[in-house]
């Protein structure tokens, strides 16, 4: 609403609609940047690479197929590693996703294949996965939604704060319709002067302010959706907002251990089966990056040395144990 706008409200015969929408969505030269979906999915994108990141076993030369790669071969895009087809599986809750290892990739599975699949589930190099009953990742959607929401409001208020309100004292009694084009060139003239630095000739109670865009509630708002997607993810606030421990004293030891507790159930429901049965690996374990029990693996390592009252290979096999 500009300020010649202001002055029609004097015309008794005119109805006019003056309402003002401040709708700032999250676009970039012209293009939506599809928040809440593409936050969900980039969550379970970095949940499944811990999962890989505290995993043994899996052999050098098939680990190339769990990552995205840019090489096109002449199709449109680039190949998707696992990691990305459970991702998005998961996000969509897609009832059946059939996925093929074949000559160091992994695609989906042709019409064929996926009637070969359904008669033989256990084959390996192939697996069918339904992520259906995944409804904490419709949640996480709604909770990612709110995020976008509060971003957008939060993107209105900088646009605003970036104003300058020039508040003329009595501005709609003391000028009338025919001097309104006077009124705003020397409203503009204001505004030019005040955004340059130079002084400005006011009434005493005439008032310019610049808008001060408060960010405590949208950090409050904010708070309160990472710690539901805590909840329903089953990891700490911390890992799900993308936050480091503060602090020099701060080890970080607790967020770590809550961390790979939430990691060991995508590990063990997802992570290990789909990669036993596509890359035909065995005893695929979780291991474990909490530095205090290496700490008791060193004071024990030298006593194992010292007795020969166990033998080696039952030494063996706790070395492997405790190492993961």
């Amino acid at each position: 609403m500009n300020i010649k706008d202001i002055f029609n409200f004097q015309k008794r015969d005119t109805q006019t609609d003056y309402s003002v929408s401040l709708s700032y969505p999250l676009v970039y030269n012209g293009k939506n940047a599809d928040f809440a979906h593409t936050f969900v999915l980039e969550l379970y994108r970095r949940i499944l690479t811990d999962c890989f990141n505290h995993s043994s076993e899996i052999p050098q030369d098939k680990q190339g197929a769990l990552w995205d790669s840019v090489m096109c071969f002449g199709a449109e895009k680039g190949a998707k590693g696992l990691i990305s087809f459970l991702a998005e599986a998961i996000t969509a809750r897609t009832q059946k996703l059939y996925l093929v290892f074949e000559n160091g990739f992994v695609r989906l599975a042709t019409k064929e294949e996926e009637k070969d699949i359904d008669a033989d589930p256990i084959k390996k190099g192939a697996v069918c996965l339904c992520f259906a009953d995944f409804k904490q990742a419709t949640i996480l959607l709604v909770l990612a939604s709110l995020m976008e929401r509060l971003l957008e409001n939060a993107n209105a208020g900088l646009n605003i704060s970036r104003s300058v309100l020039i508040q003329i004292n009595q501005l709609r009694e003391s000028v009338s319709l025919p001097n309104a084009e006077g009124a705003i060139a020397q409203a503009k003239a204001i505004e030019q002067g005040l955004k340059s630095g130079k002084g400005a000739l006011l009434d005493a109670a005439d008032k310019v302010e610049v808008p001060v865009f408060n960010t405590d509630p949208l950090e409050s708002a904010l708070e309160m959706l990472y710690g539901l997607m805590s909840f329903f993810t089953g990891m700490p606030r911390a890992y799900v907002s993308g936050e480091l421990t503060a602090g020099l004293n701060a080890t970080g030891e607790g967020e770590q251990q809550a961390t790979e507790q939430g990691l060991k159930f995508y590990f063990v429901s997802i992570f290990k089966p789909v990669c036993e049965q596509l890359f035909g690996v065995q005893n695929l374990t979780f291991k474990t990056s909490e530095w205090r029990k290496f700490a008791e693996i060193a004071n024990v390592l030298p006593v194992l040395e010292a007795t020969d009252a166990i033998p080696a290979v039952v030494k063996e096999r706790l070395v492997k144990e405790m190492f993961g």
